[in-house]
């Protein structure tokens, strides 16, 4: 079988989530290429994966360039069926957070989905939403396949005092973390403002990554007191492991989530997470048990924040998170089963959803 992933492996710098599931799915003698569209138009191929197609059209440009854009690539996506190739979308969003254009955005998500042969989530909760939005037709083929995990991808954990030495953090204090670009969506303002109001003096609070705008800057250092520290630079793959290793628990305090990378990141280096209990949080927490992740509901408010640090605390964990179902090769032999569904020869028997075991 021959595929093309957009992206396939270009994009390993910044999140290796395809790089890993591709490389496994090679080793299951898939032929991956690295879709471009003159790749696309120019080679024969049985289907075609996309994960973010936004993306193709949400980069900050004039009206007239977005719209030269989703024309480029909507003839595309047509000259691509009549070739005979299968698309599929993982849904790692259903809407993009940063759509320049929304309405435009949306508009053209609703095209591209009605093309689309296929659909990978990562969860139900990621499964319900797309539905909820969307409303596709009853008999879409879809699998639930979740992300996998971040063990090997990145340096290894050191000890917590190493980790703080490095860090020039309190040596007698808890570290609440949060790591990775810092937008709008993610509320970092409000787990600062939350952290402040709830004076607690046994923990700091440690910010790293790097701002979106000078606006969000101004904001947290505004809001810093004592007990916080701000890293405000993007952190490096050779530095993520000295912040993992130095936090006792990671949060997520997002406005939003469907899926996160980062959630999973935080428990590959075995450390309990805060997050809003909705999307995919939802599995995972299931799975996982709450010992390892506390899902809040409503505002992250300083109450809530003393009430989950308190709960984790008290609950007993193992020292690793049991991952194993969160695999690649797991996951990727469920996506190559979901693939030949797809691409089977009219008929012959295509089975049901492929799922991953979680």
């Amino acid at each position: 079988m021959r595929i093309l992933a957009a992206p396939a492996f270009s994009n390993e710098k910044v999140n290796p989530y395809n790089s890993l599931l591709y490389r496994e799915l090679q080793k299951l003698g898939v032929e991956v290429g690295e879709y471009g569209h003159a790749k696309a138009l120019r080679e024969q191929t049985d289907l075609v994966h996309f994960h973010w197609p936004d993306g193709y059209i949400s980069p900050n440009a004039s009206l007239v360039k977005t719209w030269q854009r989703i024309v480029l690539l909507a003839a595309i996506v047509c000259l691509l069926k009549l070739k005979g190739s299968k698309l599929v979308w993982t849904v790692h969003n259903t809407s993009p957070h940063d759509a320049f254009y929304p309405r435009l955005s949306q508009w053209f998500m609703g095209w591209f989905i009605r093309r689309c042969d296929g659909f990978i989530f990562m969860s139900e909760a990621n499964k319900s939403s797309f539905y909820q939005r969307y409303q596709p037709p009853e008999n879409i083929r879809y699998a639930i396949i979740p992300h996998g995990h971040y063990r090997s991808c990145y340096p290894p954990e050191i000890t917590r005092t190493a980790a703080k030495q490095l860090l020039a953090l309190d040596a007698n204090k808890k570290i609440l973390l949060f790591v990775g670009m810092i937008k709008p969506y993610k509320n970092i303002p409000d787990l600062m403002q939350a952290f402040n109001e709830a004076k607690l003096g046994d923990y700091q609070l440690v910010i790293a990554g790097a701002p979106e705008n000078d606006d969000i800057r101004a904001e947290l250092e505004a809001l810093k007191d004592a007990n916080t520290r701000l890293f405000l630079r993007f952190i490096p793959d050779s530095e993520l492991n000295l912040y993992m290793s130095a936090a006792d628990v990671v949060i997520l305090p997002y406005k939003a989530i469907l899926n996160s990378g980062a959630l999973l990141l935080a428990l590959s280096y075995n450390r309990p997470v805060i997050a809003p209990h909705m999307g995919g949080v939802v599995d995972l927490q299931k799975n996982l048990g709450l010992q390892w992740i506390y899902g809040y509901a409503g505002d992250l408010t300083s109450g809530c924040l003393k009430h989950a640090l308190t709960a984790l605390e008290n609950s007993t964990r193992q020292s690793t998170c049991p991952l194993d179902s969160y695999n690649w090769d797991k996951l990727a032999a469920s996506t190559l089963a979901f693939y030949r569904q797809l691409t089977a020869p009219p008929g012959k028997p295509r089975g049901q959803a492929a799922s991953a075991d979680t």
